[in-house]
């Protein structure tokens, strides 16, 4: 597995995932997706936080959502290389290194929608 350097703090790990989306506010979709982490440490619990997406209006927050559109699960160390940006999602999920249940047809959509 991927060893990195990145210490995990959750409420960290919050905060600077909500910095990151302010950055992209202006191209929030007028659809709205909610999406559901789980990251597993080394112990194998599980930390889970999700991402709210839509109306112009885009935040993060600890704890599972009840109205989750879709789920990731990936191991600590894989969710870390992501957030440094050393791996793509798109990269780790073909490696299968994160596992997505749900809506995916949703998430497509919000993505092409964020992307033009």
């Amino acid at each position: 597995m991927y060893a990195s350097t990145m210490e995990f703090s959750k409420a960290e790990w919050v905060a600077k995932l909500n910095e990151k989306l302010g950055v992209l506010i202006p191209q929030i979709p007028t659809g709205s997706i909610v999406i559901q982490y789980e990251i597993v440490d080394d112990s194998h619990d599980s930390f889970f936080y999700h991402l709210f997406l839509g109306g112009s209006e885009a935040a993060v927050q600890e704890g599972k959502s009840e109205q989750a559109d879709v789920t990731f699960s990936i191991d600590q160390d894989t969710a870390a290389l992501i957030q440094e940006g050393s791996l793509s999602t798109e990269e780790a999920f073909l490696r299968g290194l994160l596992a997505v249940d749900g809506d995916v047809r949703l998430l497509v959509d919000i993505h092409d929608e964020i992307e033009n």
